[in-house]
């Protein structure tokens, strides 16, 4: 014989709202836009790494780039600017000691 059993109406309420809630995340979810962070190159030699990125300056076609370098024998990171590749242009934007800087974070 089958027996009934009542559903308790404020726990239906509860599992139904936590559902909607759920399905509306992955929704919003869904409309994040993805800015993933890429490096156009990056390189390693002897004691240097090197890696390009758009600064998002300058124009579609021609964008200013930055030049992070990395001195692991004088542990320094330093950041160029090329505002534009055709002249050759470099300039030294900022530089930090890592040793510091890692020591700062660490407070």
């Amino acid at each position: 014989m089958f027996r009934s059993q009542k559903i308790n109406s404020s726990a239906a309420v509860l599992w139904a709202s936590a559902f909607v809630i759920a399905a509306m995340i992955l929704v919003q979810a869904g409309r994040l836009p993805g800015q993933a962070a890429h490096a156009e190159m990056t390189a390693t030699r002897a004691d240097y790494t090197v890696m390009t990125t758009n600064s998002g300056r300058g124009g579609d076609g021609d964008p200013d780039e930055l030049l992070y370098v990395i001195d692991n024998r004088d542990q320094v990171l330093l950041v160029y600017e090329v505002e534009d590749a055709r002249r050759g242009g470099v300039t030294l934007r900022d530089g930090w000691s890592l040793p510091f800087q890692f020591a700062s974070a660490r407070q």
